[in-house]
């Protein structure tokens, strides 16, 4: 069983298809859990959890501890906001602390991690695989990122209004005076790019690979990248990110 649990507070958004396209492309029975119907609390630290392995906190991780600890393998999804992954996906990881104690439930569990964000998703990637790497001792199988290319400024209702949004900023002069309103077809999907459809593929059989245990060192190429074992933690090559500009929707 593998188990798939993403951090978008969006049913349906381009994360949480992205994570199903991989789970579903891997050919191997997988269970969703979507981060944002449970009630999870931050860590607090008390290390309680040494001993039991299990947080004293009474609330929806305990649902995920015992299916945490049963899966083949894993399929993690985050989103980048503001910069850095989301605070859904960084609560759940944080109280993934109960499972490293004695001897660490994740270790060598293969992982396939998928991101989007509307600009620099390598980043909540990295994030995401940080956590699982250094203090999950998790396998890294490789990343399927999406760019969106959607300003937060797009969705809040203001749109060409704001002086300080990204359109304004950062658009060429002409392009920004030809924005006045935003329309349905500026939102993208990811199925719409080729690049992220084929490394959601391609990341679904290598978890498959993975997981029967024939994993090595797969290939690398456009939308898929690898993560490998190197100090410090940075990405061995250039990120290949499927863009998709002039998005509406922070998915």
């Amino acid at each position: 069983m593998i188990l798939a649990v993403h951090s978008s507070p969006h049913l349906g958004g381009n994360l949480e298809r992205m994570v199903l396209r991989v789970a579903e492309s891997s050919g191997l029975e997988y269970e969703l859990m979507r981060l944002a119907e449970l009630n999870i609390s931050f860590c607090k630290g008390c290390v309680r959890c040494a001993r039991s392995k299990r947080c004293v906190q009474k609330d929806d991780m305990a649902l995920l501890y015992k299916r945490l600890e049963s899966a083949q393998g894993l399929i993690i999804g985050g989103l980048n906001y503001n910069g850095r992954f989301n605070s859904l996906a960084h609560t759940f990881l944080e109280r993934l602390f109960p499972l490293y104690h004695l001897e660490p439930s994740l270790k060598d569990t293969p992982a396939a991690l998928v991101a989007v964000g509307g600009e620099n998703p390598e980043r909540a990637s990295r994030d995401i695989a940080g956590y699982l790497k250094e203090i999950s001792m998790g396998k890294i199988v490789g990343v399927a990122l999406f760019k969106s290319d959607t300003p937060p400024c797009f969705s809040c209702g203001l749109g060409p209004e704001c002086p300080v949004g990204m359109p304004a900023l950062n658009w060429a002069t002409a392009d920004f005076k030809a924005f006045t309103t935003v329309k349905k077809e500026m939102f993208q999907r990811f199925e719409h790019n080729s690049d992220a459809v084929d490394a959601c593929y391609r990341l679904g059989q290598m978890l498959n690979t993975a997981v029967n245990g024939n994993w090595s060192r797969p290939t690398s190429g456009g939308g898929y990248y690898l993560l490998i074992n190197r100090e410090p933690f940075h990405p061995p090559f250039p990120f290949h990110l499927a863009e998709a500009p002039f998005c509406t929707h922070l998915e």
